[in-house]
């Protein structure tokens, strides 16, 4: 063959393989859940940059822990964490592409916010799961594909759920794992003292775990969300009140329950609900995040049970795959401001104002506050056997 000639072949084929490498390269950033309350690029527009920096993954995923309000329809009685549909947008404008929708906030304005959530994810193609017209759309996974790689997502919700909130055959929900304490429900909206320990009910439990198992013969890489709110016998509000150290670290049963799901067909399971941090776990090779915390914390002025400095730090994990398989994990500190714009109302539970919308927005965390997040990751993570490696401001899980 002519010198040139080979060469040339030569090259063709080195640009090929690198083309197949790099189409086989996909990176996951998982953020805290995102209890977002206005459309950022009119309310904070400064603060979109700062945002998008944080997001650098070819998958950006997050929990929308509100119910989608359409202009005139307010909640007129208790819960009311709205937000307008143009806050999809703004998530899209910072890098968000995949999104759960199941939470105990996405009943806040019943049947009709459900509905005005599915409506405004899909107008937009924002891939979600967790919410839908009945439990069939709810449990269904939603699928991503990114450089040549499947990404399936399976969302679910435990505890706090509103009455109702959970879908079922021909009524709008979220994706619902109802835990049992004996043969009662543990909501975690109430103490249970003396109650048998918790376990998922099994028919929910069977969903979810098949959901999983059809998911991973689709997809190259299944992800599992779940937002949870029981811990022990203690209701979730007594736990936080009193700051308890039970509210530090996943229950027994949740431990169980995530094995379970990898068992299943899970590569990465990622959790909010405490709203803290927890440690981090590598499970038969997969990643487990048992709590990711808060990214963007639009809290009101009267949630003061969860208003403790810990709710307001996080940390965005990057989670890289090469050729389908797990390459790296890497942590970057993230801390948002307590106070917002303006003045809060300490009253109205469901009060939009400046303060609100310009509150609990993530900005990369620097100096020996960086480091004290890390720290208490590594801490917390040490009980599960996981390695986290400090430098600097970021970290590195050990996978090996």
């Amino acid at each position: 063959m002519h010198t040139c000639l080979r060469v040339g072949v030569a090259a063709a084929c080195v640009a090929l393989l690198c083309g197949v490498a790099s189409a086989q390269t996909v990176t996951l950033t998982l953020t805290g859940q995102s209890m977002l309350r206005s459309d950022l690029r009119q309310t904070a527009p400064k603060a979109m940059p700062q945002i998008q920096a944080l997001l650098k993954g070819d998958v950006v995923f997050t929990n929308l822990e509100a119910a989608i309000a359409e202009k005139g329809q307010a909640a007129t009685e208790g819960r009311g964490f709205l937000t307008p549909p143009e806050s999809i947008d703004a998530l899209q404008a910072m890098g968000f592409n995949l999104l759960s929708l199941a939470n105990n906030h996405a009943y806040d304005l019943g049947a009709t916010g459900i509905d005005n959530m599915v409506r405004a994810v899909k107008t937009r193609g924002v891939v979600f799961s967790g919410a839908g017209h009945d439990l069939a759309e709810a449990s269904a996974p939603g699928y991503l594909q990114k450089n040549g790689v499947k990404i399936a997502l399976i969302s679910s919700a435990s505890g706090a759920v509103a009455e109702g909130g959970g879908a079922a055959a021909g009524h709008p929900g979220v994706n619902e794992l109802r835990i049992l304490a004996g043969d009662k429900v543990n909501t975690a909206t109430a103490d249970m003292p003396g109650a048998p320990p918790n376990r998922p009910h099994p028919q929910d439990a069977q969903r979810i775990l098949q959901s999983i198992r059809d998911a991973k013969k689709q997809a190259d890489i299944v992800v599992v969300y779940q937002h949870n709110h029981v811990f022990g016998w203690r209701g979730f509000l007594n736990l936080f009140n009193e700051g308890m150290a039970e509210r530090l670290a996943p229950n027994k049963w949740l431990v169980k329950w995530v094995h379970d799901e990898i068992d299943a067909g899970a590569d990465i399971v990622v959790m909010h609900g405490a709203p803290l941090l927890h440690g981090m776990e590598i499970y038969h090779g997969k990643p487990i995040f048992y709590d990711l915390g808060n990214f963007i914390f639009n809290a009101p002025a009267t949630a003061s049970s969860i208003s403790e400095p810990m709710a307001w730090e996080s940390v965005v994990v990057n989670v890289q795959y090469e050729a389908k398989k797990l390459k790296s994990i890497q942590l970057k500190p993230v801390v948002m401001n307590y106070y917002g714009d303006g003045q809060p109302d300490v009253h109205d539970p469901r009060a939009a104002n400046a303060f609100l919308f310009t509150r609990g927005l993530p900005a990369a965390a620097t100096g020996e506050k960086a480091a004290y997040i890390l720290e208490r990751v590594a801490e917390f993570s040490k009980p599960f056997g996981t390695k986290v490696r400090i430098a600097g401001e970021a970290a590195n899980i050990d996978i090996r």
